[in-house]
């Protein structure tokens, strides 16, 4: 509505987890696909740690990476997990971004850390579980940055938004 104003309204951000994979890959490039170039990985390892989960990777996910003309690469990832009292979390998410600048790119070839600044990694990811205690997963919205922790790893701080 022109004119209007929601100066009642507040958004706000608050940390609750860390997300941690290790990947394995890519496969070969699907460049010359008519659906355009992927590069898929496969997570081998990963922690989803906060102050009110703990869990890890029970079997390998996928990360598909679509890498669009325009140098942005969109993730969609796909990841099972176990918390540590035995509850199925399935994390997905398909809308993630990478906007590479040369000091990411440099430490992906390299197997290097990243700062938190070097890049724009975001993701909005999707937890499906069924325990009561961790039923806040299914109802909330998260976003989350991330970064390259090491050789084919990758680290992101995720937030639920208020």
């Amino acid at each position: 509505m022109k004119g209007s104003s929601h100066t009642n309204a507040v958004i706000s951000l608050e940390y609750e987890m860390t997300y941690r994979e290790t990947i394995d890959g890519p496969l070969p490039s699907t460049e010359g696909s008519p659906f355009g170039e992927c590069l898929c990985w496969q997570i081998v390892a990963g922690t989803l740690v906060g102050p009110r989960i703990n869990a890890k990777i029970a079997t390998s996910g996928t990360d598909w990476m679509r890498l669009g003309p325009d140098g942005v690469r969109r993730q969609d990832l796909r990841a099972q997990l176990v918390t540590d009292d035995g509850v199925t979390i399935l994390l997905h998410y398909d809308t993630g971004l990478i906007r590479a600048s040369e000091t990411f790119l440099r430490a992906l070839r390299d197997g290097e850390e990243t700062a938190w600044a070097d890049q724009y990694m975001r993701m909005v990811p999707e937890l499906i579980v069924g325990g009561e205690q961790y039923a806040w997963l299914n109802y909330s919205l998260f976003l989350a940055e991330g970064r390259l922790s090491g050789c084919h790893e990758i680290e992101y701080s995720v937030y639920r938004v208020l």
